[in-house]
Formats: C-alpha cells, sequence, structure tokens
C-alpha cells in the first residue's frame, strides 16, 4: 500500500493491523501454553511437582496472553463494524449503514472468520474457568484447551506458509481480496466504497443474536468432558474425582448445547417458512449427532459411577461428541454441503486445515484409548439382565445408533464425493421421520422404566408393580387424546402413549420413589421435559391443520404446484375473504428497510357484517436477496393452546408500471390469475360475436368465451376473435372497461386443446399470495425443552454438591477429622469449629 493510502486510510488501517498482529500473538501463546501444560503434565505424571508447577505457571502464562489477545480481537472487530469501515472486506460483505445496531452481533459471527473468533472466545472463558476450578486435572485438561485454542487461532491467522493459506483474517483489505476492481486504482478508494453488502436476510432475526453465541457456548463446553477423559486416560486414573467433574460438565455442555439447538428450532419456527421448527437441515443435524452422542455418555457415565460398569464405552462416547462437532465443522465451513443446507458458510479454502485440526484430536483420541485399553476398569463378571446398568448401558447404544443413521444421512455430500455416486434425500423430513419415531419410541419406553430398576439388580415383580399406576394413567391420556384429536395410525398412538408414559412414569418416580426430594431429581425431571417435546412434536406437526385453502381452484403460476397452489391463499388489498373461522384483510404494506411489512387483519366471525368476536392483525415480512428471490419472515398469534401462523408466499413486482401485458395459456375449463381478477376460458365459439368482427367468405375464425370473475364476486364476459383471412393471421381486441382489462386472442394449439391469449391489464391491484397454518399446543413444546434444560441444570447441582462432598471427606482423610481445623494445637476445635462442622453434617444429610 502507498503512502497517500496508508494516510488517508490512517487510525483505520493501523486498528486492522494491531488485531492481525493480535492474532498471532495468540496463536504463539497458545503454542507457549500447550508445550508448557503439556510438560507440567508429564512432570506431574511422574510426581516431579517442582519442576510441574513451573511449568503449569508458564502454562498459565501462555493462556493469560492468548486470552487477552483474542479479547482485544473481538474488540477492534467489533470496533471497527460499528464504524462501518467497508475497506475490510469481512465488514464489506455482511455490514451497512442501514443496518439496526442490535444486529451488529449477527453480523460479527455471521461469517467463517467471526463465528471461529467466537468459539475461540467462550473456549479461553472455560479455560480461565478451568484454571480456577480444575484443581489437580488443571495440567491434562489445559493441555486439551490450549491445543483447541493454537488450532483456533490458526484459523485467523490469514498467512500463506510455503504457498498454502493458513487460515483467513477478518481483518484483510477489500483491496487485497479484489484488485482487480478500478476503484481501487484511486488512493482515497475507501471514500467511494459508501456501504457494503448487508447482512444476509436470513440472519436479520433476533434469535440469530442469540442463538450462535449459545450454540458455540455448546461446542467450547464439548471440549471440557473430552479434556477431562483425555486426562483420565493420561493419568490411567478414573476414580470419584474424576468421575464427579466429569459428569458436572457433561451435564452443563448437555444443557448448553441442548440450549442452543433448540434456540435454532425457535429461529427456523419464526423466521422459515417451512411450517415448522426441526427441516432436518445438513447443519441443523451436524449439532444434534454430537448432542445425542453426549447424551448417551452421561448415562454410561452415570452407571459407571455407581455399578463400574461402562467405562470404555462412556470414554468413547464422551470423546466422540467433541469429534463429530469438529466434524460438523468441516461439513459446515467446507463448502462440502453446497445448497443442501440454509446454514453453511461459503468454502475459504481452509478444507485441507479444517481436516488436519479434525484429524489431530482423532488421533489423540484413538492413540490414548488404544494404549490405556487394558488398563481400563472393566469387570468380569456380566451385569444383570434386571440392573439399572444394564439398560442404561442398552439405551446408549440406542441413542449411538440413531446418531450415526442422522450422521450417514447427513454426510451424503461427502459420501458422494469420495466414492462418486450422486444420492441425494428429496424430502428429508419425510425421510428422517421415518425411522426416528421408531427411536424415539424405543428410547421414551427407557426413560421412563429404568430408573425404576436398582444398581447391580431388582426385583422384577417389584419393578412391574411400581409401572402400573403410570401404565394405567398413560393408557388413559393417549385414548382421550386420540379420541379428542383423531389419531389413527398405529405409529402415531404408539408415540403419543409413550410420550404420554415417559411424562407419567418420571412424575409418578419422583412422588412415589423420591419421596418428593425435588434436589435429587434433576434426571427425572429432564425426562419429562424430553416427554413433553415428544408430546408437542406428536400434536403441533402431526395435527397442524392448514387453513389457507385455495376454494377458487386456481394455479397460481411460477413457483407454485397443485398441492401449493391448493394451500394458499390469495388476498387483494381492502377486499375480506372468508378463511376458516376468520375473515381477513390485506391492509397493505409499508417499508421498514430492508423490509417490506406486510399487514393481515384477522377478524373471528360468521359473517362478513356481523362485529367480530376478536380481532388482531399479523404483521409477516419479506425481503428480497440480491437473485431478486422473495425471503418470507413468518409470524403467529400465540394462544396458550394453539398458534396461527401465516407467511408470504407471493408478491406483485412492484418495479413494474402499473399497466401490465401478460400472455396465459388457457384449455377449456382453465382459470388464470391476472391483476387480481381471475380469467377462465368457457367456451371456444366458431361463430365469434364480436361487434368489431364482419365474417367473410373463407374466413376461419374462433372467439374465446372468457368469464372474468373479481375478488367481491362480479362476473364480466368478453370474446376476443381469432382469424386467419386470406392466409393472414388476425385477430380483434375484447376488453371489460370496467375493469381495465383487454384481451387479444393470439393463437390456437390443436395438439393440446389450448390457446394463447393476451392480457392487458390497466387496474392492476396490489396483493398477496400468502399460506395460514394452525399449530395445535405448540407452547407445550417450548415448555418441554424449558423443562428438559431445567433437569440438566438440577443434575449438575446436585452432582456439585456430591463434588463438594468428596472434597470434605478427602480433607478429613488427610488427617483432620474436622475440615474446619481451628488455630489451637491440641486439635479439639474452637465453639464457632463445632458449629460450623455441625452445619456442614446438617448439610450433607439433607444433600442426601
Amino acid at each position: 500500500m502507498d503512502e497517500l493510502q496508508i494516510n488517508y486510510i490512517g487510525e483505520w488501517y493501523y486498528t486492522g493491523l494491531i488485531g492481525h498482529l493480535l492474532t498471532i500473538i495468540s496463536l504463539s501463546a497458545a503454542i507457549l501454553a500447550t508445550v508448557s501444560y503439556f510438560r507440567a503434565a508429564q512432570l506431574q505424571t511422574k510426581l516431579e511437582t517442582g519442576l510441574s508447577d513451573s511449568w503449569k505457571k508458564l502454562g498459565r502464562v501462555g493462556f493469560g496472553i492468548t486470552t487477552i489477545a483474542v479479547m482485544g480481537i473481538i474488540g477492534i472487530l467489533f470496533y471497527l463494524i460499528l464504524s462501518h469501515r467497508f475497506e475490510y472486506y469481512y465488514i464489506y460483505e455482511r455490514s451497512s449503514t442501514s443496518m439496526p445496531i442490535y444486529y451488529v452481533f449477527s453480523c460479527f459471527w455471521s461469517g467463517q472468520e467471526g463465528s471461529f473468533l467466537l468459539w475461540s472466545f467462550w473456549t479461553v472463558i472455560l479455560g480461565v474457568l478451568l484454571i480456577r476450578w480444575a484443581q489437580k486435572w488443571e495440567n491434562y485438561v489445559m493441555t486439551v484447551f490450549s491445543l483447541m485454542q493454537l488450532f483456533l487461532a490458526s484459523m485467523l491467522i490469514g498467512i500463506y506458509f510455503f504457498g498454502y493459506k493458513i487460515g483467513s483474517s477478518p481483518f484483510i483489505l477489500f483491496r487485497d481480496v479484489m484488485p482487480h476492481l478500478p476503484i481501487f486504482a484511486n488512493p482515497n478508494y475507501a471514500t467511494l466504497i459508501e456501504d457494503g453488502n448487508g447482512l444476509n436476510p436470513l440472519l436479520q432475526n433476533y434469535w440469530m443474536v442469540i442463538h450462535p453465541p449459545t450454540l458455540f457456548l455448546g461446542f467450547a463446553a464439548c471440549l471440557v468432558p473430552f479434556a477431562y477423559v483425555i486426562g483420565g486416560l493420561w493419568r490411567q486414573e478414573y476414580g470419584k474425582d474424576w468421575v464427579l467433574p466429569t459428569l458436572k460438565w457433561s451435564l452443563f455442555t448437555a444443557a448448553i448445547l441442548g440450549t442452543g439447538i433448540l434456540m435454532g428450532g425457535a429461529w427456523a419456527y419464526e423466521s422459515l417458512s417451512f411450517g415448522g421448527f426441526w427441516a432436518w437441515d445438513p447443519v441443523e443435524n451436524a449439532s444434534l449427532v454430537p448432542w445425542i452422542i453426549l447424551l448417551g455418555g452421561i448415562h454410561t457415565l452415570v452407571a459407571y459411577k455407581h455399578s463400574g460398569y461402562a467405562l470404555r464405552i462412556t470414554n468413547i462416547l464422551l470423546l466422540s461428541s467433541l469429534l463429530l462437532i469438529l466434524y460438523s465443522s468441516f461439513l459446515t465451513r467446507s463448502g462440502v454441503l453446497g445448497d443442501t443446507s440454509v446454514h453453511s458458510f461459503v468454502d475459504l479454502g481452509m478444507s485441507g486445515q479444517l481436516l488436519i485440526f479434525l484429524l489431530s484430536f482423532v488421533a489423540l483420541s484413538v492413540v490414548l484409548l488404544v494404549k490405556n485399553w487394558s488398563s481400563m476398569p472393566n469387570p468380569k463378571k456380566e451385569e444383570s439382565a434386571y440392573s439399572r446398568e444394564f439398560w442404561m448401558f442398552v439405551g446408549a447404544l440406542i441413542m449411538t445408533l440413531l446418531a450415526v443413521l442422522i450422521a450417514i444421512d447427513t454426510s451424503w455430500p461427502v459420501i458422494n464425493s469420495i466414492v462418486g455416486t450422486e444420492r441425494t434425500i428429496e424430502d428429508p423430513i419425510e425421510h428422517y421421520n421415518q425411522y426416528t419415531i421408531w427411536f424415539a419410541i424405543v428410547i421414551s419406553l427407557l426413560s421412563a422404566t429404568i430408573q425404576y430398576l436398582r444398581y447391580k439388580d431388582s426385583n422384577v415383580k417389584k419393578f412391574f408393580q411400581k409401572l402400573i399406576i403410570a401404565t394405567v394413567l398413560s393408557l388413559a391420556a393417549t385414548v382421550a387424546i386420540v379420541y379428542g384429536m383423531e389419531i389413527y395410525e398405529l405409529a402415531y398412538v404408539l408415540f403419543l402413549f409413550f410420550s404420554c408414559f415417559v411424562i407419567i412414569a418420571n412424575m409418578n418416580y419422583i412422588v412415589a420413589v423420591l419421596k418428593g426430594k425435588i434436589k435429587v431429581a434433576g434426571g427425572s425431571v429432564a425426562h419429562i421435559g424430553f416427554g413433553l417435546i415428544l408430546l408437542a412434536t406428536m400434536l403441533s406437526l402431526g395435527k397442524k391443520e392448514v387453513i389457507s385453502l385455495n376454494r377458487l381452484g386456481i394455479h397460481y403460476g411460477e413457483g407454485f404446484d397443485a398441492q401449493s397452489s391448493g394451500e394458499n391463499v390469495l388476498l387483494y388489498e381492502n377486499t375480506p375473504i372468508r378463511m376458516h373461522d376468520y375473515f381477513i384483510t390485506y391492509e397493505g404494506d409499508t417499508l421498514e428497510e430492508p423490509l417490506t411489512v406486510h399487514k393481515v387483519k384477522f377478524e373471528k366471525k360468521q359473517r362478513e357484517l356481523e362485529p367480530a368476536e376478536e380481532s388482531f392483525t399479523l404483521r409477516p415480512n419479506t425481503q428480497l436477496d440480491p437473485q431478486n428471490n422473495l425471503l418470507p419472515n413468518p409470524d403467529a398469534r400465540h394462544y396458550w393452546n394453539k398458534d396461527v401462523f401465516i407467511y408470504i408466499t407471493s408478491i406483485p413486482d412492484k418495479s413494474k408500471q402499473k399497466e401490465e401485458y401478460k400472455e396465459i395459456e388457457l384449455g377449456v375449463g382453465d382459470t388464470a390469475l391476472v391483476g387480481g381478477k381471475f380469467i377462465s376460458l368457457k367456451k371456444i365459439n366458431p361463430a365469434p360475436i364480436n361487434p368489431q368482427y364482419l365474417n367473410m367468405p373463407g374466413d376461419i375464425a374462433a372467439g374465446a368465451m372468457l368469464e372474468v370473475r373479481t375478488m367481491s364476486g362480479k362476473i364480466y364476459a368478453a370474446e376476443p376473435v381469432y382469424y386467419i383471412r386470406h392466409n393472414k393471421e388476425e385477430s380483434i381486441d375484447a376488453g371489460v372497461e370496467d375493469l381495465g382489462l383487454t384481451f387479444n386472442f393470439l393463437k390456437i394449439f390443436p395438439e393440446t386443446g389450448k390457446i394463447k391469449i393476451g392480457v392487458e391489464d390497466k387496474e392492476r391491484s396490489d396483493f398477496i399470495i400468502m399460506k395460514a397454518m394452525i399449530f395445535p399446543y405448540i407452547n407445550v413444546l417450548w415448555l418441554g425443552c424449558l423443562v428438559m434444560v431445567v433437569g440438566f441444570f438440577m443434575s449438575m447441582a446436585q452432582r456439585n454438591r456430591e463434588s463438594k462432598r468428596l472434597a470434605l471427606n478427602q480433607a478429613k482423610n488427610q488427617g483432620s477429622s474436622n475440615p474446619y481445623p481451628s488455630n489451637k494445637q491440641n486439635g479439639q476445635g474452637t465453639k464457632a469449629d463445632v458449629e460450623q462442622a455441625l452445619k456442614v453434617k446438617n448439610d450433607k444429610r439433607l444433600n442426601d
């Protein structure tokens, strides 16, 4: 860059330069932390405490520096976005001067570089917490965390090494990306870039402000149980002081990652127009699969904690959850998904680097598993088939199988590229639902019943006796719902029963077995939330009702097939029509850059002229992408037992003139829509009647007997004429003056029996085409999500209390009968010491 350009860009150039320097510092410090913590862990394993502590201090310094550098990078990038410095390519591509301030966060993490930075942010935050809390495991878990930060930092460095690009910097200048553009010949080019491209319209939603940070916190948190497993394998130590922190962090990860996934479902429900909350999008699946595997690992870890069984499968599952997160990142960021997902990033040429990232952690996991396989505790005695740990193991295997099937179907783009096939899934929702429903039924059965079993062995008769009440109540609830909602398909009835069963059985377990001790009921509460989600899925999606039925029988043309035409309703401005229990009126639109907000008024009444029982206005919005494709955002009216959900499927092109000319092809009985009027061909008249047509000998003539119907029900007729005279084609127009329509009979197609009509419309009306649905009991889904996450946090709090009790007992075993020793040399303690010890004992009794 020459001196003039540097002088002009001034502080902005150097601000970006500082940001780029911080990425290099972050990478260098991460390398230092990785090496130092690795060496500290090696020396700790050899019991060389002094040297180990010295290396640990150096590791802390390195990780502290990389943490500060990451915070600096984030601050600088936010500063440049808020300052609209469009000379930086990342900011030009994703920001604009008209973008609302609250979308600055979405802009920040909408690209690969920003999302890696967000992931890095949560990684260093969790790393700092582990430095404080991990105690004897610090060296081991922080070796893993530092290694992860090393790879994440390398994704942001954006330099070439022996001709290979390492990472992609968010601070690269626009002129360095596209130097051939003429604008960069001007030394003051920054003043000529007045605005940026703006944020992807699909991301302009408040959920995209909070969903990615939560999801990436879940991604980063997956590293914690992974790191503890690596530490356990490294030390060959799998006691309670390993189990409890691993379990606690696994529960935290499950809660956060699950929340992030469910937020994505809420975003899809409110922002996407497929009519639901889960579309089995490849990127959605890529987050779901690690979560399912993690849940399997949590259950086997609990089984190991109580019985000593299933340690090997636990380690495999907890390691795999992070590896699948890395695999999902490869899928999302390598460009391999192409257009199969609305979430995938554009390929930045880092596929090789992403693959190295993934394979490095795979190699670390495999090497340590193989090396320590024989040393992992593995009781020789087989588990009893009537024990809780046996069926928890079976449940984990079933969840693993489900995750594998979803992963394979999600990975077809990768498989196709490797083996040269061309397999695609045409209807993902139908395809995945075909097998996931049966997995959900089996998992529901296990979630409802396993906790009634005891560890080691159980009395089978007592087991079934405890389930009698829950079974009867679930059958009664199922019969009531089946009768009330007319659900008769076998798979749906079974799904409904087991959804009720998992809810009622877990509620019964809390009351009858745990005696209402809610502090230790986290697992049951999470299972209840899971059951509510399944129940809501059955009721809301299985029984959703399309109410925007096209009763006029017309085909809306391009972009609509027969089914979609039948499920969309045409609304003209200020022209009410009847739809389901409502009269609805399109009241026009307003421009709220970059959105067009369409106002649709709903009035619940039986007749148009009578007073409405209820009235409300929904405001779905639309915008156009750079290719002029319509991007609709839905709106909904929320009730306690349903949602009325609408979105726009077509709008007129207002860039055209008021007057419109359109050519349509019709057969007898066909209807077409032009400018808000329905044009029907009633008959082809071989003896046309038109005042302007004079029949001459030798003429071959035909009249198109057209019926024109308005939205208000008025009917008009017109008959344009087509004739051949002296081997020359001629036509005579006909019109409907009241509607500003003129028809021109252009051609006859004998082979299809259709004709071509030209229509000139001088009085175009504003309109929308809209789809409306009712989702019954959708709020049960959101309630289930909340209850399940609360259950995870309750379980985490329970394990945290167990960790404190373990630390207390360890302190006692190290030589002090009083966990709060006094300053007295005789060891008897003061009165306050005794009172504190009694309080701790009482707290322990309550927790138990």
